[in-house]
Formats: structure tokens, C-alpha cells, sequence
């Protein structure tokens, strides 16, 4: 399978004077993939993002997004369309005075036109369920509706990849389900490459694999199961077990036999239904 993004030996400091953000990273993302990038705060995680769409440029090392050398400058507006960018506050991307206007202006800049753009605008507002919010002022949104009205300005751009960096932080409960399973669909339907960014393990689970970033370095790289299970590669990294790994551990400790590899609500649902007890 094709990749998407490839990074290899970069490293990077914001001035000569400071210390690496960066140290030396290679890893590539593959075309329909879903990626998490997993780290504590500080550990070089959002910097890392803004290289994936040559908002930040290599001085070491290189970085190939949807075939396109980030270095070439004439390739960065067909990269920035190829990778779309989700940041963690909605507030700081939503620019118009109305929803659709906001999901077109990225269209607009695109020099899209009218008739495709309005079409895109109107397919994309069905998507991520925000009929009959058109003409609303988007600061009077929720934060997931508000962070939804930013997935479809991304959408509508049509991209190859979204870039989820912290997206959900800012949300409740209910709105980061909400934007969690809009990406999941766009992922599993549509196969759009995601990469997302953040050091909350519990979105690590829906991912097919993990990386984890500590001190601008690659300390580690697998599928989810094995890293949210392993409590010493956590802990170590200063990220925090999964809730259902927790409850699940603690009822082993009163002989109740659930598998060590259950991940989800659902999962352990169904094993606490069908639980055997060490007798």
C-alpha cells in the first residue's frame, strides 16, 4: 500500500540557540490508514503535525506529503489540499459569519468554482449533520457542532488526509463521540487517511496504529492493543491507562477472568455477562 506521508531523519529547533523539538524522526503513514500519535504535553506532537502539510518546512531531514517535497514552495497550496488541518480549538478556525460561509472559505481560496463549491458546501453540511445550521453564527454552536463545522471545511476541500491535532480536548464527552465517529465514518467509508494527534490513550483504541513521541523521539510503534495493555511503556511515557483497561484490571484482582486484551465498553460489557469465576 502506497504512503501517504513520509518522514525521514528530521529533526528541528525553533532557534539555534534552543534545544531540538525534534530528534531525528523517520515513520511514514499509509494511504487509508488511521494513525495516532500519542505523547505527553511537550513531548513534540503538534510540532510534528505542522510538518505534515509544510506549515513547518525541514532544515534536517524530509518530509514527502501525497508525493510533494515540502521544500518546494510552488507545491505548498496543492499539500495544504491534499492534507487538511483540524487544530484543537474550533474557535481559531472558524472565520465567516455563517456556517456554510465558513465551510465554503476554504473553497473560495481554492478558487473552486461557484456552482462545484456550492454543491461541495451543501454535501459536506449533510455529512457532518449540520443541516439547518447553515445560516448560523458559529460561536452560538456547541464546541463538538463548532468542531464539526471545522471537519467540514476540511472535508469540503476534499482532502487525502485530515490531521486531527488535539481535536477533541476541548469537548465534553458527548461532542468528542461526536467528532470521533464522523472521522471513524470518513475513515472506514471513504478511506481517508487520518492522523491524530493527541495524549489521550482512550482515542488510541479505533486507531490501526500507534506511535508514541516522547522528548521529540519515536519510543515506540504498534498496534493499540499491545501498547494500551503494557502498563510499564505508559508509565514511563506519562500516559495514563485506558479506563476499560483499569476497570478490567481490577476486577481480576477479585477473580472475576476478563481477557486482558478487552479495550472497549462493549467489549467489556460482553465479558462481564459471560464472566467465569476463579473458584
Amino acid at each position: 500500500m502506497p504512503n501517504e506521508i513520509s518522514v525521514c531523519n528530521l529533526s528541528f529547533r525553533y532557534q539555534d540557540s534552543t534545544p531540538y523539538v525534534l530528534k531525528d524522526i523517520s515513520l511514514t503513514v499509509k494511504k487509508g490508514e488511521w494513525l495516532t500519535i500519542l505523547g505527553p504535553n511537550g513531548s513534540g506532537k503538534s510540532t510534528l503535525a505542522k510538518f505534515f502539510n509544510a506549515l513547518l518546512i525541514p532544515l534536517t531531514g524530509e518530509v514527502v506529503s501525497c508525493g510533494k517535497n515540502t521544500v518546494d514552495s510552488a507545491e505548498w497550496s496543492s499539500i495544504r489540499r491534499d492534507v487538511s488541518m483540524v487544530f484543537q480549538n474550533p474557535d481559531n478556525q472558524l472565520v465567516a459569519p455563517t456556517v456554510e460561509d465558513d465551510v465554503a472559505f476554504g473553497l473560495e481560496s481554492a478558487g473552486i468554482p461557484y456552482d462545484e463549491m456550492h454543491q461541495r458546501v451543501k454535501d459536506c453540511i449533510q455529512r457532518l449533520g449540520l443541516e439547518g445550521f447553515e445560516k448560523t453564527e458559529p460561536h452560538n454552536l456547541s464546541g463538538g457542532q463548532k468542531q464539526r463545522v471545522a471537519l467540514a471545511g476540511a472535508l469540503a476541500l476534499k482532502p487525502k488526509v485530515i490531521v486531527l491535532d488535539e481535536a477533541t480536548s476541548m469537548l465534553d464527552p458527548q461532542g468528542r463521540n461526536e467528532v470521533l465517529t464522523i472521522v471513524r465514518k470518513l475513515n472506514k467509508e471513504d478511506g481517508v487517511t487520518i492522523i491524530a494527534i493527541t495524549h489521550d490513550v482512550n482515542e488510541a483504541i479505533a486507531s490501526d496504529r500507534v506511535i508514541v513521541l516522547n522528548d521529540g523521539s519515536i519510543v515506540y510503534e504498534g498496534i493499540p492493543r499491545e501498547l494500551l495493555a503494557n502498563r510499564e511503556i505508559l508509565r514511563a511515557n506519562n500516559l495514563s491507562s485506558p479506563f476499560i483497561v483499569d476497570v478490567a484490571r481490577e476486577l481480576r484482582k477479585y477473580q472475576i477472568l476478563i481477557d486482558e486484551n478487552v479495550l472497549t465498553h462493549e467489549e467489556l460489557v460482553n465479558a462481564i455477562c459471560s464472566y467465569k469465576r476463579i473458584i
